[in-house]
């Protein structure tokens, strides 16, 4: 991959995503894993699209089910897995120390396309158009790091605080409007109303093609799941 290539996949899995690595006996692997509920499907969708335009692959999105809870009762989710060794630029960045961090370093080297995908994985637009963005790191000092960048790239002010345990940034209403105004143009297709304030039709943007996968019973789950963990770049 060239730098551009890793730019993109950084800004994707800026917050969002897991990178794991594997040894093996041939050098090992990097094995990236999205997740969502059906109801993200659409979105899913949308990030997997952009995962190939910067790393082709033969992976495709997968249903499973959840470990059955103590009522018995088990979850539908969707899952995207990719192996393989372009991954790692990504990965070092990500996880310097081999933990996952929002640091200067990986920050330095985004844009705006990067922070309106932040904005649609972590943001909750209220009805008097505060805003409040989660997903900023697991310290007050990640925090810090991503609302300084994400002012710089917006020009929008936000407050700092923590949230259950966990960072959480929060905007004023015209400090929201700043944000999408600046994101807009970069905004993905079924998070849109998180840039322009205009509540979705659900339905419209529920991805039909994932969704007759969850309806296909319990025998297309098996096909797919293996299909995926065959599947490499």
């Amino acid at each position: 991959m060239d730098v551009v290539d890793v730019r993109g996949l950084l800004g994707l899995l800026l917050t969002d995503g897991s990178l794991v690595p594997y040894r093996t006996p041939g050098g090992g692997y990097i094995q990236l894993t999205l997740t969502a509920g059906v109801k993200q499907s659409a979105f899913l969708e949308e990030k997997v699209t952009e995962f190939r335009q910067f790393l082709p692959s033969k992976a495709v999105i997968t249903p499973y089910k959840s470990a059955p809870r103590a009522n018995g009762r088990q979850t539908s989710v969707l899952r995207f897995r990719v192996s393989t060794n372009k991954l790692r630029p990504v990965y070092n960045l990500l996880y310097p120390c081999g933990e996952r961090l929002i640091n200067q370093t990986a920050l330095d080297l985004l844009g705006a396309s990067a922070a309106a995908w932040c904005w649609a994985q972590g943001a909750r637009v209220h009805n008097d158009m505060s805003s409040e963005l989660s997903r900023v790191g697991n310290t007050y000092v990640e925090g810090a790091r991503l609302q300084a960048w994400f002012e710089m790239l917006t020009g929008a002010v936000s407050d700092l605080r923590d949230h259950r345990q966990k960072p959480r940034l929060y905007f004023k209403p015209e400090e929201t409007e700043k944000v999408q105004r600046a994101l807009l143009s970069y905004a993905p297709n079924s998070r849109l109303h998180l840039f322009t304030g205009v509540t979705p039709d659900v339905s419209s943007i529920r991805s039909s093609r994932t969704e007759l996968l969850l309806g296909s019973g319990v025998d297309i789950f098996k096909r797919e799941t293996a299909k995926a963990l065959a599947a490499d770049c």
